[in-house]
């Protein structure tokens, strides 16, 4: 499978959260302009996006998402404004998901944004390509990573294992 993303998307520095929403509306066929997406989840060169952002961006695209999270003791400003929007949108809250609800969620036709370090110590956000019971793969990497390896990296400081569940049956339906 090749995807041609923007340049400018490519470039940016920290892009996994807005390169899941790309490759997401990619899917339908729409084109995001990759500003558009910088100032909708306020994206910056040197942490990127927050998941909640990530989550009000998608809910303000038009789709139904669940955002999922450990407790943060240390939410940044950019944080704490965006989990007032989502809850001025009606974006669900919820504690943590495991890796077998992700998979749940995957299995039954969600799309999923997971929140991970990196093998090399950088916070990444990825959207779900294929889960079972031995790996997860992802749309910017299509090398497996084992399930244990996954958990674990969930598992670091600062990751609190967030994850987005998108629900697009609305969202199909508004726009077929």
């Amino acid at each position: 499978m090749s995807v041609e993303i923007p340049q400018d998307l490519a470039d940016l520095p920290a892009n996994g959260g807005l390169y899941a929403i790309w490759m997401l509306f990619h899917h339908y066929g729409v084109d995001l302009e990759t500003q558009d997406l910088v100032q909708l989840c306020r994206h910056n060169a040197d942490e990127g996006t927050y998941g909640i952002a990530l989550a009000v961006g998608l809910k303000r695209l038009g789709l139904d998402v669940e955002f999922s999270t450990d407790h943060d003791p240390d939410p940044q400003p950019t944080e704490e404004f965006f989990y007032a929007e989502a809850k001025q949108l009606n974006v669900p809250v919820k504690a943590a998901i495991s890796y077998e609800e992700i998979q749940q969620a995957v299995n039954q036709g969600r799309f999923v944004i997971v929140y991970y370090d990196t093998l090399e110590g950088i916070g990444n956000h990825s959207l779900v390509y294929s889960i079972d019971d031995d790996e997860i793969c992802f749309f910017d990497s299509f090398e497996p990573m084992s399930k244990q390896v996954f958990i674990q990296q969930r598992q670091q400081e600062g990751i609190c294992q967030q994850a987005i569940v998108i629900d697009d049956r609305n969202f199909v339906m508004r726009y077929s």
